[in-house]
């Protein structure tokens, strides 16, 4: 992300609350250089993000934790995706 980009623009963009975006960089959820450097942001970005704050309001837990959770959920998504594409080819 470009220093002339501010947070609140960012969340702004994001259609996501500023100090929930603020929490996710303090903590390390999200890295400024992972950030856009265009007004565009990623739809993966966007998703990921959101699917962040859902968790963490919903289970009421911190971004940290919250950004553990939706790695795993990640990581499993792609070992699925991975299985699905094994047993496709066998008979």
């Amino acid at each position: 992300m470009k220093p002339e980009h501010s947070v609140r623009e960012l969340a702004r963009l994001m259609k996501i609350e500023q100090a929930f975006l603020e929490d996710c960089l303090r903590c390390g959820a999200v890295a400024w250089d992972e950030l856009p450097e265009e007004p565009e942001v990623p739809p993966a970005r966007l998703a990921r993000l959101r699917r962040l704050q859902r968790l963490c309001l919903s289970l009421d837990i911190d971004v940290f934790a919250g950004s553990v959770i939706v790695d795993l959920l990640d990581q499993m998504d792609a070992l699925q995706r991975e299985l699905d594409r094994l047993r496709g080819r066998e008979p």
